[in-house]
């Protein structure tokens, strides 16, 4: 019944997801900044903050941080201002640049690379064409989430504002998706004996036991 169970709750935070992200690509396109929209377009972020902030200095200090940032933040767009467009995109933009980084901090002489460590931990030891493969899928995620900045920068100088925001807000989630099948499906066709549910890497990060940092390649 659990599995059951928590593919229901993966269906349904899907479904209020994507109504998020339409609510969301909505309220940019209309270009007005309430307090109300504001919030709904923010909030997210600062949750996703102090979560991994959390993660790394514990919960005390992850709401002191968050605290004081949004403070900060806040005070500066009331003294300052900031273009609704720039809220509305910051989400999407501070996202992928810390997805990229996550990423390829992994690609360090001396670390080993995020792919190859999931991997790791669901498949046991790998062979080395299994090594130097994870590793290049690292590298193809920090490039996916880089070129993912630079076509929403591209968009927001030259487009459309709703083009801009259609790409932020509802083609963001559906291109991850893609990057994940096609990845998968390489895989399955290039690497048999390594075959895996697509999810599997996902309960690296969601197992009782905190997964351990990096380790150094020897």
């Amino acid at each position: 019944m659990q599995p059951y169970g928590n593919k229901i709750g993966a269906i349904a935070f899907a479904f209020a997801f994507l109504g998020y992200q339409f609510l969301i690509h909505k309220v940019t396109v209309a270009g007005q900044l309430t307090p109300i929209s504001a919030t709904a377009v923010l909030i997210p972020l600062i949750v996703a903050t102090g979560w991994v902030i959390a993660l790394e200095l514990g919960l005390r200090m992850a709401l002191l941080i968050t605290i004081t940032m949004t403070s900060l933040g806040l005070a500066w767009v009331n003294m300052f201002g900031l273009p609704s467009t720039i809220i509305f995109g910051l989400p999407h933009l501070v996202t992928n640049l810390f997805l990229m980084w996550f990423f390829g901090r992994t690609l360090k002489h001396g670390r080993e690379p995020l792919i190859t460590s999931i991997a790791r931990r669901v498949h046991g030891s790998l062979t080395p064409d299994i090594e130097i493969y994870t590793r290049r899928v690292t590298v193809a995620w920090s490039l996916f989430f880089l070129l993912q900045v630079i076509v929403s920068s591209g968009l927001y100088i030259f487009a459309p504002l709703e083009v801009w925001s259609m790409f932020i807000n509802i083609l963001n989630a559906p291109s991850i998706v893609l990057m994940f099948i096609v990845e998968y499906t390489y895989r399955v066709l290039r690497y048999r004996d390594h075959q895996s549910s697509i999810f599997s890497g996902l309960q690296f990060f969601s197992r009782d036991k905190p997964a351990s940092k990096p380790t150094k390649v020897r």
